[in-house]
């Protein structure tokens, strides 16, 4: 007799208990299978997530590498001016700072909100004439920005940077990155025959 004909022939109990095993076999197999596909996707996103930040670090020291190679020298080329800041008066030395952070921001496709003069400051005997800036645009081009301000001639230093968001809450999944608004405060040192303003301010 065939197994097929014995299970026919089984009291009705047996076959009953077969036909759970069998049902219970199958949604265990069906749970399995979808518990590993999870699980698959999962690492797969994780592998994506990696590779991603990966691409985004690649791409700051590409970023960095373009902008040290294209920073325009001083026409005297010494050292010296490649650090100091120049120029007739403070007023002149200052609108140059602001100069190069609507360069910095529109080449970064980011809106220079607003630009003021900072208080100048001394450290070691040496004068800093500072610009803070408000601007807005998506991340890349924020952090872009202030890559571009720290890495190009004469030397600038970034000594405060804030960001917020315009988006109170969390974002559904697909939606868009938002613009977002951050202040800047960069300085630069002035050369050592440059005059400090009266009142400069000590940090």
């Amino acid at each position: 007799m065939t197994l097929a004909a014995q299970i026919l022939n089984a009291p009705q109990a047996t076959r009953r208990g077969l036909a759970i095993a069998i049902a219970m076999l199958v949604v265990g197999l069906t749970v399995w299978a979808l518990v590993q596909a999870f699980a698959t996707l999962e690492n797969a996103r994780d592998q994506i997530t990696q590779k991603r930040e990966t691409l985004g670090q690649l791409q700051a020291v590409v970023a960095l590498a373009q902008t040290l190679q294209e920073a325009q020298l001083p026409a005297s080329g010494t050292a010296e001016a490649n650090e100091f800041l120049v120029g007739e008066s403070d007023a002149v030395i200052r609108s140059n700072l602001q100069s190069r952070l609507n360069s910095a921001a529109s080449a970064n496709s980011v809106i220079v909100l607003s630009a003021g003069n900072a208080p100048m400051i001394m450290e070691a005997g040496v004068s800093y004439i500072g610009i803070r800036g408000s601007i807005s645009g998506p991340l890349e081009g924020i952090h872009n920005t202030v890559l571009a301000l720290e890495s190009s001639l004469p030397v600038l230093f970034i000594r405060e940077a804030t960001l917020r968001s315009t988006v109170p809450g969390p974002q559904a999944p697909n939606a868009a990155a938002p613009d977002l608004f951050a202040e800047v405060l960069f300085y630069g040192a002035v050369r050592a025959n440059t005059q400090p303003a009266e009142g400069a301010a000590q940090p």
